[in-house]
């Protein structure tokens, strides 16, 4: 099995199948009966966004090791100021930092045919999993946007009723 197949087999559809059964647009794309209907939204996302995590944090653990760990290259967690972690390539020396780095490596003469195809599906695994995350914190924003939204309307319509209306 080559470097390449073994990341791909950690970070296959086998780990997203329980993404698959917690997510998917209908749970967006449905009518939200009030705020607790968007509160449990907000929740799975969050849920969502911890799997993400998970998953980044096998590609830190592949790249700890061996042959990559030789390598003037490393794979790092970067947080937002949003709370939101992000994969990003850092130079062994933490000079340089970004996807140059990346493509530095990768432009190595001496590289090994299978180094450089498992460097390429890291940085597919990296690219979609900081994708993931950005999307999922974009929903989960605007989740709890809307949260806060209709608990104003909420309160506004309870102070709007006349007493004879209870």
């Amino acid at each position: 099995m080559t470097l390449a197949e073994a990341i791909a087999r950690r970070l296959s559809a086998d780990a997203y199948r329980e993404f698959e059964q917690g997510a998917s647009l209908k749970g967006l794309l449905k009518p939200f009966k009030g705020k607790g209907d968007l509160q449990q939204f907000a929740e799975t996302i969050l849920r969502l966004r911890a799997r993400v995590a998970g998953l980044m944090g096998v590609m830190l653990t592949i790249m700890a090791q061996s042959p990559f760990s030789l390598l003037d290259l490393r794979l790092v967690v970067q947080h937002s100021a949003s709370g939101t972690d992000f994969l990003r390539w850092r130079s062994s020396d933490f000079q340089r930092m970004g996807v140059q780095v990346w493509q530095q490596a990768m432009a190595l003469p001496h590289l090994a045919p299978s180094l450089r195809e498992a460097l390429y599906q890291l940085e597919v695994n990296r690219v979609t999993l900081n994708l993931q995350m950005s999307s999922l914190q974009s929903l989960y924003r605007q989740a709890e946007t809307g949260v806060s939204k209709l608990h104003a309307a909420e309160t506004l319509f309870d102070l709007s009723r006349s007493p004879t209306e209870e």
